[in-house]
């Protein structure tokens, strides 16, 4: 197949949120909800929290540096409670492969491809 007969783009987005993972692990709780849905909130929660995030940031601030060092044009965005990383010029199998093979989990991060049809008609 020759590379400009590309008929589909592959738009690939990954969406690190800070506060939640994807899945939680049995008797895990997002520390979050100690904060958000307590009666009372005490001081050990905020501190659970801290550790929570302290850790999760510092996955998602490697993650993003793997990504960035395998492929440079993403656009990034931050919101309030998750980075938006999305390329259409890496495929997505690659980017699963470099985050499973430097110990990354499903959990850690939400990935959404879609295709746009580049020309033609189905």
């Amino acid at each position: 197949m020759k590379a400009n007969n590309i008929t589909c783009v592959q738009i690939v987005r990954f969406f690190f949120n800070f506060f939640e993972k994807r899945e939680w692990s049995p008797g895990e709780q997002a520390p979050l909800d100690n904060i958000v849905k307590a009666d009372k909130v005490m001081p050990e929660a905020v501190r659970e929290l801290n550790s929570f995030l302290t850790e999760r940031l510092d996955r998602i601030a490697t993650m993003m540096e793997l990504l960035l060092d395998a492929h440079s044009n993403w656009a990034i965005t931050g919101k309030k409670d998750k980075i938006i990383m999305e390329t259409n010029s890496f495929d997505f199998n690659d980017a699963l492969k470099l985050l499973k093979e430097n110990g990354f989990n499903d959990d850690e991060f939400i990935l959404k491809v879609e295709y746009e049809r580049k020309w033609g008609m189905l």
